[in-house]
């Protein structure tokens, strides 16, 4: 099982089947929050859904071909944090990620997901990581930023999401330019405080 600790009050954990009924209640808890760019929230009303998710994550975590987090703070799961696609063969991957409303505005996702990025360069041998959202969702766009992922371009009507297309920011990050931030003795995030609403689950 991975596990990746952040701070001492946070840490990313595999998800696991145990982890059904509060996901499933966090998720219903923050509905309205995360519906705008994430389509996958209105098919997910019943717990049994959570549970098929958690059983797809295992699958694709065996098969080398996916990885997917928890984030826990003070013994909470207060969101996810994931590699919903890795192309072993290219050495890259696509990460996605939601945070809970009342965990937003503390650099919470900024810190996951540049300890989540670190994993998968130095744990998974990655070369290029991607972070892919839509052009509104400001505030996933920001934690890329500051995580040191660079802007790529944009993806028109890349994903339809409540019968409206929208286009997607590509945002990355490669193997050569992590080293680089860490032989200069940087952190590759910059928390400031913002308001972390509306994350986007990439890819």
């Amino acid at each position: 099982m991975v596990v990746i600790p952040v701070t001492p009050t946070l840490l990313l954990r595999q998800i696991e089947l145990d982890d059904a009924e509060e996901l499933f209640e966090v998720t219903t808890r923050n509905r309205e929050h995360l519906r705008e760019w994430l389509p996958w929230v209105d098919q997910t009303r019943v717990v049994a859904s959570t549970v098929a998710f958690i059983k797809h994550t295992r699958q694709v975590a065996s098969a080398g071909t996916g990885l997917h987090c928890v984030v826990i703070e003070h013994g909470q799961i207060v969101g996810t944090v994931s590699y919903n696609r890795i192309e072993a063969a290219h050495r890259r991957a696509c990460i996605g990620y939601w945070l809970a409303r009342e965990a937003g505005g503390r650099g919470v996702m900024t810190r996951a997901v540049s300890a989540f990025v670190h994993h998968g360069f130095a744990r998974l041998g990655l070369n290029r990581q991607v972070i892919c959202c839509a052009t509104g969702n400001h505030a996933s766009a920001a934690i890329a930023e500051r995580c040191g992922f660079r802007f790529e371009g944009i993806l028109r009507e890349a994903e339809l999401i409540r019968d409206r297309f929208v286009d997607h920011r590509i945002h990355s990050r490669l193997r050569a330019e992590h080293l680089a931030s860490l032989a200069m003795g940087g952190r590759t995030e910059q928390v400031r405080p913002t308001a972390e609403t509306r994350l986007s689950a990439a890819a």
